[in-house]
């Protein structure tokens, strides 16, 4: 792989390039289309990825049969379903390819075969237990604590070369709006 994804690897992960390089020997690329549902293996998501370029989804389906947008996950975002990944049970969401992607996987055997061999990858699978964790959390407090037009700016501020690129409908479901009030949102900002 290249040095790049090893670069921007070593900064996500904050760890060197030498454990960079040790890490990208178990992980392997899948590029993905645009609208590309990605399927855990048997129901269940026992390999965790980056999103090195793209945009993802993931949602679930409500009791009335509609879709609901949990996140929009982005470069250098984890996408996954981390509850599925622990526990082993099979997991409820779908993720969906909002734009031509491209994930960088790594499969929780490998990561607890290496976790055997050093401390140094315990250390890292508890940081990226800890993403996830802060990812969820920061979800949350949005749809608790912020207006949907403040979780709107945050989802600009994080990614504004994606935004205009993913369809409205997926970004007002995931700020738990209708596209309407996203529509009148994007009215007084700009």
């Amino acid at each position: 792989m290249t040095s790049t994804i090893k670069e921007k690897l070593a900064e996500t992960l904050q760890i060197s390039l030498e454990r960079a390089a040790e890490f990208l020997e178990i992980c392997y690329l899948v590029n993905y289309d645009k609208s590309k549902m990605i399927e855990p293996r048997n129901g269940v998501f026992d390999r965790l990825g980056f999103i090195l370029s793209g945009a993802v989804r993931i949602y679930y389906i409500n009791e009335k049969g509609e879709d609901i947008s949990y996140l929009l996950q982005v470069n250098n975002d984890v996408i996954g379903d981390y509850a599925s990944y622990i526990t082993g049970k099979k997991s409820m969401a779908i993720i969906q390819t909002l734009l031509k992607t491209e994930v960088l996987y790594f499969d929780k055997k490998d990561i607890e075969t290496l976790v055997q061999k050093d401390i140094f990858w315990l250390r890292l699978a508890k940081h990226i237990s800890d993403l996830a964790f802060l990812d969820a959390k920061q979800r949350l407090d949005e749809l608790f604590f912020y207006t949907p037009e403040e979780r709107y700016l945050n989802l600009m501020k994080k990614s504004p070369e994606i935004l205009n690129k993913i369809p409205q409908k997926y970004i007002s479901s995931y700020l738990g709006i209708t596209p309407q009030s996203l529509s009148r949102i994007r009215k007084r900002i700009y």
